[in-house]
């Protein structure tokens, strides 16, 4: 008879604790999942991996016009040097002002052409990087809806 209080009051403490595990698991089952941790850290190694890769194609478009720009630069000089010494060795007393305009014309669409083709050259460089980054956010939107969706 002495062990009834006690069965008693053992009895409603596992029907309180069996009400706050149900309480519980019900709280739980609308929280929504966790996502997948080594899902969500590939996601982060490819996202880094696609921005190493964009800087390595904006740098080697950089390095391109670098070159291009140095390319230029010797040639218009090889070409000012030789139009010195043609003038030079002709002994030109007068300046042929149409030969002199056609020159200037000359070098001015040289000018022009080489601007066109290092804006070009980043242009394709810049682009390219663009779009590795495009699409690499593109799919991190994607693995993300996939990780969040999971259950």
């Amino acid at each position: 008879m002495a062990d009834q209080p006690f069965n008693a009051a053992f009895g409603q403490a596992q029907q309180q604790m069996q009400k706050a595990a149900e309480e519980f698991g019900r709280m739980f089952k609308s929280v929504p999942s966790l996502p997948d941790m080594g899902g969500a850290m590939a996601s982060v190694q490819k996202n880094l991996e696609a921005l190493a890769q964009a800087n390595r194609i904006a740098f080697e478009g950089v390095q391109a016009v670098a070159r291009r720009q140095a390319e230029v630069a010797q040639q218009t000089i090889a070409e000012l040097t030789e139009t010195v010494k043609t003038l030079a060795s002709a002994g030109v007393t007068k300046i042929d002002a149409a030969a002199s305009t056609d020159a200037l014309k000359d070098a001015y669409a040289k000018a022009v052409a080489h601007s066109k083709e290092l804006a070009d050259l980043m242009q394709r460089a810049n682009t390219e990087a663009t779009e590795v980054l495009h699409k690499r956010v593109s799919a991190a939107l994607d693995e993300a809806k996939t990780l969040v969706g999971r259950k």
